[in-house]
């Protein structure tokens, strides 16, 4: 449910300017326990491991061993405002406050849309959804960034998009923090530090082309990344992707499913793929993902170990079983379960969820 404020927006010379602002958010509320196998600065840790997490995590943000324990999953406030310029055009400002508790809070996804006659301009800071299990083909199960996929790091992008019939086009360039050690207040890189620093805490930024195709109970999509700003690191640098994904709603089930093919600096490639199904049964949904990696074609890389090629080709997988039961449109009880392979040799990882979740 949406609801309004009248806010004061703008202090001027000539008086004061009111403007008209949206609130929207979600706040969730739960228990978690998790198991997971030591992290990378763990005594004992493989190369595996290090070099696996190093491109893709693998603890899903979980304490090293067994925990478990109530608390918040997400507190969450956005305030969107949009103007009407005139002559088809319109521009439409969103900004968020994440992390809401008695710690304190820090920034969300934030975003300026300018819409044209002949598209729309966007710029934003924000940490994207994973593309396969939480985008297009994620139609049900439990999200596997920093599980089996790579973990998503904050950017600040400008890109542009137009529609061509059902077909929605789209170019970006995107600044991103390092997963490893970057920016973790929900504010991106920063303004001006998008190409500077270390790689502890700036990412490689990338360029994007994509296409979607978005016909009735079809969706598809189609999506073109390269990097620059690559390392001596070769095993974990990236230097472009190639992904696709797409869900079918029939009604009684949707299907989704997808691919994503990285390619690293030094010419291996990180496969991943996914499949996964919904199905609503009334006030209940029920859903199921799967997930593997395959990274193949590492080279050597003596200064950390690395003395064989294809010594860190390794296949990773795991699976997400998901259950939540609307109370009513904006209230829902969610439980959720997910088990990983983080590397090679390594044990299995879990996490279970049980929560309550409302939405305003």
């Amino acid at each position: 449910m949406k609801k309004s404020l009248i806010a004061l927006a703008v202090l001027a010379a000539s008086g004061a300017s009111i403007a008209q602002a949206t609130i929207t958010g979600n706040y969730t509320f739960g228990y978690k326990q998790s198991t997971t196998s030591a992290s990378t600065v763990a005594t004992g840790s493989t190369l595996n491991q290090q070099v696996t997490q190093g491109i893709a995590g693998g603890n899903a943000g979980n304490a090293t061993g067994d925990a478990s324990g109530l608390g918040i999953d997400t507190s969450l406030v956005t305030f969107t405002a949009k103007e009407d310029l005139g002559g088809g055009m319109n521009v439409a400002a969103e900004m968020s406050i994440d992390g809401l508790s008695r710690g304190g809070v820090s920034g969300g996804d934030s975003s300026l849309k300018l819409t044209t006659t002949v598209g729309r301009i966007t710029l934003q800071t924000y940490k994207p959804v994973d593309y396969l299990s939480g985008g297009i083909s994620g139609v049900g199960g439990v999200g596997m960034d920093n599980k089996v996929f790579p973990a998503r790091g904050l950017k600040d992008g400008i890109g542009f998009d137009t529609k061509v019939g059902p077909v929605f086009l789209g170019i970006a360039h995107m600044e991103q923090a390092s997963t490893s050690g970057g920016s973790t207040s929900g504010v991106g890189m920063g303004l001006g530090a998008g190409g500077a620093g270390v790689a502890t805490s700036t990412g490689q930024r990338l360029n994007s082309l994509s296409a979607t195709y978005v016909g009735g109970a079809l969706i598809a999509n189609i999506n073109y990344l390269v990097y620059d700003g690559r390392t001596d690191n070769v095993n974990t640098s990236y230097k472009d992707v190639i992904r696709a994904a797409a869900s079918y709603d029939f009604g009684a089930a949707k299907l989704g499913g997808g691919v994503s093919v990285l390619t690293v600096t030094g010419g291996g490639t990180l496969t991943d793929s996914m499949v996964a199904v919904s199905v609503p049964l009334g006030a209940l949904t029920l859903g199921a993902n799967y997930a593997q990696e395959t990274y193949n074609g590492t080279v050597v890389q003596a200064a950390i170990g690395v003395t064989t090629a294809g010594q860190l080709d390794q296949t990773r997988n795991g699976y997400g079983l998901s259950a939540t039961y609307a109370l009513s449109k904006r209230t829902s009880l969610i439980a959720n379960y997910a088990n990983w392979l983080p590397y090679a040799g390594a044990n299995r990882n879990s996490e279970t969820n049980l929560l309550v979740s409302h939405s305003f």
